[in-house]
């Protein structure tokens, strides 16, 4: 199977879910290609497991002579699909005009896009997220394209819904990575609920995570937060937890691993609440020293909250992560982040935007590291249930080719 990939930047840090999904499809036998929206980021760190995605990577410019000439042929050949369709997006994101003209600005590429899938015989077409990726990939559809499917995961349909019943709608198969997602889409289209949508989690390989049982050191609490630094993640109020309880909390120490526009304003935080010594800002880093820093943590924290334009998680790819590698995880009851930990049974759930609750269950943690350490066994047994690579990849492939495969999905109804 020939597969092109749509994404909307190549390489990006926090993108390890699509990367390890690409790794497993190379490894079942396809042959696959990656077109990334924007130029090549050449000043993004690429993980050492998905280095080798540089060799299948492929750009496209918004402005070229192969372009212009998808756009004058579709021109003359297809004036009234094409008025349609530049209708449509006009119509659906004339309260985004930013969204508008990335959109548009997309069109030619998406055109000679899908020239190129045809001459190189590509045989289906993955949208990675709903945004302009899965509109490049309806563009291209539209004018002669293969098949495509989409991958819808948080901010892509939570932020605005323009466009998405056209999308979705022509679209051969949908995929989202929470129930939570599902079940949104479907109450929020009016197409919903005739959409076939299958639900299959963002997944880690659990083969591949050697990670040892929890030590949890009451007298020395080793603290982990990773992800980036912007206003849905609720970092803000994890210092706030933490500067409430550091007389209480013994030697504690955070590592946070991540960064963005946030990185600055939360220092100077923590610099207020007199705990700066205690909380390291390391930056993006490689997988391999995230890998290592998930070992050295006692506990993982997620305090994610519903952020501005109704920016949220699906299920946090960290949160997977940890209890992959068997640590404690306190996280926020929002979205999709329930499907995976059961409060109580796999790891501690509070409300969002709750400082004290975050602190207490903070201290619960330390105050009862055998009961700690039980969840985070239990937390890895459902990651290997319902979150692993090789069973979800499988999944995603059957999906692209039509094929009827649940393999035992656990999916609750609209």
């Amino acid at each position: 199977m020939k597969l092109a990939i749509i994404v909307t930047e190549f390489p990006k840090a926090t993108e390890t879910f699509i990367y390890r999904d690409l790794t497993a499809f190379k490894q079942a036998g396809c042959q696959l290609e990656l077109h990334h929206i924007a130029p090549f980021r050449s000043t993004q760190k690429l993980h050492g497991f998905a280095r080798h995605l540089v060799d299948n990577a492929h750009y496209m410019p918004f402005a070229s002579v192969a372009a212009f000439a998808a756009l004058l042929a579709a021109l003359v050949q297809q004036p009234v699909l094409l008025a349609k369709t530049v209708w449509q997006i006009a119509w659906q994101y004339r309260r985004h005009p930013w969204i508008l003209m990335k959109s548009l600005a997309v069109l030619p590429k998406a055109l000679q896009f899908a020239r190129h899938c045809r001459a190189a015989g590509i045989d289906h077409v993955h949208a990675e997220f709903a945004g302009h990726p899965a509109t490049m990939a309806w563009i291209a559809h539209r004018f002669g394209g293969q098949d495509y499917s989409v991958s819808c995961r948080a901010h892509d349909i939570f932020r605005t819904q323009a466009l998405l019943e056209q999308k979705l709608g022509e679209a051969s198969a949908v995929r989202t990575v929470s129930n939570f997602g599902r079940i949104f889409l479907r109450q929020t289209l009016s197409n919903g609920p005739a959409l076939d949508i299958e639900v299959i989690h963002s997944s880690v390989d659990t083969a591949a995570i050697r990670g040892g049982p929890v030590r949890i050191d009451p007298a020395r609490p080793r603290l982990l937060y990773v992800g980036a630094l912007e206003p849905k993640k609720g970092v803000g109020y994890l210092l706030d937890a933490l500067g409430a309880i550091d007389a209480q909390f013994g030697d504690w120490h955070l590592t946070v691993i991540g960064d963005g526009p946030s990185r600055d304003a939360l220092a100077q935080q923590a610099a207020r609440l007199g705990i700066a010594a205690r909380v390291e800002f390391r930056g993006a880093l490689p997988f391999e020293d995230v890998a290592e820093a998930y070992r050295s943590a006692a506990l993982c924290l997620c305090p994610s909250i519903i952020g501005p334009g109704g920016r949220m998680e699906g299920i946090p790819n960290v949160v997977i992560e940890a209890l992959a590698y068997r640590r404690p995880v306190v996280s926020t009851d929002i979205s999709g982040i329930p499907e995976l930990v059961t409060h109580g049974e796999h790891g501690l759930l509070v409300p969002q935007r709750d400082a004290a609750a975050l602190g207490s269950a903070i201290l619960q943690v330390f105050a009862q590291p055998a009961a700690a350490a039980a969840m985070a066994e239990r937390g890895r047994a459902r990651v290997e249930d319902d979150f692993d690579l090789g069973r979800n990849a499988a999944r995603q492939l059957a999906m692209f080719r039509g094929e009827q495969a649940h393999f035992g999905a656990k999916v609750v109804a609209a």
